[in-house]
């Protein structure tokens, strides 16, 4: 795959290892990964998981940094960014039948410095 600039790159292989951490994360909590980075005409969802303590389905964006200086990551996720996500989960929703099946929306947020990294999970975004 081509990128426009070395900043493009490390962009983007921070977003996969805030992906992959995010993952280990959700494994270690009891939840249950069913997808990664489900692709739509609307957009993408990052993770589609299901937690096992509380039997719902959680469609998960995650954003990653290294600073704080430009704002929080989740600060990132804007009303287009959400549409984005509901719509896409909407489809998800009828490829899999899961109509009456408890669903929710989280962020996780993930800061990586050198090998070191802290994940903040917010959950229900859409309240």
């Amino acid at each position: 795959m081509l990128y426009k600039n070395r900043n493009s790159y490390y962009n983007v292989e921070l977003g996969k290892n805030g992906e992959q951490m995010s993952c280990l994360y959700l494994l270690i909590n009891n939840y249950y990964i069913l997808n990664r980075n489900f692709n739509t005409y609307y957009g993408e969802i990052d993770i589609i998981a299901r937690d096992m303590n509380k039997e719902e389905y959680v469609f998960i964006e995650v954003k990653s940094r290294t600073t704080n200086n430009y704002g929080r990551p989740s600060d990132a996720i804007n009303d287009i960014k959400i549409e984005r996500i509901i719509k896409s989960s909407k489809y998800y929703i009828y490829l899999n039948n899961l109509w009456n099946k408890k669903i929710r929306y989280d962020v996780i947020e993930v800061y990586i410095k050198g090998k070191e990294y802290y994940i903040n999970h917010i959950k229900n975004i859409l309240l």
